[in-house]
């Protein structure tokens, strides 16, 4: 029984391998479906995030002083506030000039401190303002000499206090979003003043000064903190019986990113340029290139291309826009080929004059049935290499576009402001519309660099 299953099974495998090389012909497999070009130009336009600033101030100091001429009167303090609150310190020392005194001739010594930093926020700011105070008074007692109070004593006395503030910042955007804070100071220009900024690691970042303003470039969305302080210092010495200093002083910071979006309504770039865009129709391109590929025969004059392609033409031109430039479809006929649908790749550019078009067009991958045949592929790369030179003037829809973004300027940050440049602005790529039926062409305009402002606006 076994034997006779094994012959069975073969008479079957046989009758069906007769079956398929003759007789009724076995169904063909289903072609493939072509697949896109693998080898499209990639969009290198980064179309970047709306930019966001939030900030939170926080207030810190410490008090110190002594006022008495017995041993462990000093004191000292040191505290921290709470984010976003009005932060408070004050302390105080008086002598015991009183207990030493003989009779009713003396005065207290006196030390006193006071720390207040207050935060502030507003739309697209953070920072606070810093008040420390230090005051001294000198005492003197007398002392009995043989009969009388007559000697004097005196205490001197001296206080300290220093207040300190930080905004920290959190930029939204990449980590390439390039930004400058811009770090607006008054006051504390004869005090103790001391100012830094830092990211998230500690690592300190060297602002340039612009004016009284300070100018911090950042690289990119993140965690940043500014941090200030002041100190008042009061002793008496000499013949100063009394003595008082007060220092006080405030910082505002701003972010140029969040200011330029909103003066050009548009986020900047991660480059901080201004974008703009013009929009281009394919069937804008694919008109003037049918003409200019219109009765040209490549291959006509010898030695031509070889092959069955000496009258070969251009019947249709259709243009598609695809990642950061465009594919070409021609379909290309002659009297001894029948009409071959064969695509084009290319890069989408606009060149100095403002003109657009489809730059190093090359047969795209995946035409075996183009690619294999020399003649053919020959002549299409001749009608690439002329297509190449069809532009599209675009300077009249351009000027607008950049004339619209220069009016927004110049940008205001504080008290500073970024001009626009004086050049025209930089071709940065395509991308296609979401009907893919046209070009977004878009360019940047680099902003001046932030300097005091020549006129109020």
């Amino acid at each position: 029984m076994i034997r006779r299953s094994r012959l069975s099974l073969a008479l079957l495998t046989g009758a069906l391998a007769c079956s398929s090389g003759g007789g009724a012909a076995a169904p063909a497999a289903t072609p493939a479906p072509t697949a896109p070009p693998a080898d499209v130009p990639p969009v290198r336009v980064a179309i970047a995030a709306p930019p966001s600033f939030d900030g939170v101030a926080t207030g810190n100091g410490w008090v110190e002083g002594s006022a008495t001429a017995t041993a462990g009167a000093r004191y000292f303090r040191e505290v921290s506030g709470t984010r976003g609150q009005v932060f408070e310190l004050k302390s105080d020392a008086t002598g015991d000039e009183k207990d030493l005194a003989c009779g009713k001739d003396w005065r207290t010594s006196t030390a006193r401190s006071a720390v207040v930093v207050t935060p502030d926020a507003g739309r697209g700011t953070v920072g606070f303002s810093l008040s420390a105070t230090g005051s001294a008074r000198r005492g003197y007692w007398r002392t009995k000499a043989t009969l009388s109070c007559t000697t004097i004593n005196r205490t001197d006395a001296q206080a300290a206090a220093m207040a300190r503030g930080q905004a920290w910042i959190t930029l939204g955007g990449a980590p390439d979003d390039r930004d400058q804070l811009v770090v607006e100071t008054t006051g504390a220009d004869a005090n103790e003043w001391a100012l830094s900024v830092a990211d998230t690691a500690g690592q300190k970042i060297a602002p340039t000064q612009v004016g009284s303003t300070l100018v911090a470039a950042v690289p990119g969305g993140g965690r940043y903190s500014v941090a200030a302080s002041v100190t008042a210092r009061a002793a008496t010495a000499g013949s100063r019986d009394s003595v008082e200093q007060r220092a006080r002083a405030s910082v505002k910071v701003s972010s140029f990113r969040n200011a330029l979006a909103a003066a050009t309504g548009r986020a900047p770039l991660a480059s901080l340029e201004a974008p703009y865009h013009v929009m281009v129709s394919a069937a804008e391109l694919a008109d003037p290139m049918q003409a200019a590929l219109a009765g040209y025969q490549p291959c006509a004059a010898k030695p031509g291309c070889a092959g069955k392609v000496s009258d070969l033409s251009v019947r249709s031109v259709a243009v598609r826009p695809a990642g950061g430039g465009a594919t070409v479809v021609l379909v290309v006929a002659s009297t001894k080929r029948a009409p071959v649908s064969v695509r084009l790749v290319g890069v989408a550019e606009v060149r100095a004059d403002d003109s657009f078009h489809l730059a190093d067009l090359r047969l795209a991958s995946g035409q075996p049935e183009v690619a294999r045949k020399k003649d053919l592929t020959a002549a299409v790369a001749r009608f690439a290499e002329r297509s190449s030179t069809v532009g599209l003037a675009l300077a009249p829809r351009i000027g607008a576009a950049e004339a619209e973004r220069r009016s927004k300027f110049p940008v205001r940050v504080g008290d500073l402001c970024s001009e626009a440049p004086p050049g025209a602005g930089s071709f940065l790529g395509t991308v296609p519309t979401a009907d893919s039926t046209a070009f977004t062409a878009h360019f940047g305009l680099t902003p001046g660099p932030l300097q005091s402002c020549s006129r109020p606006r």
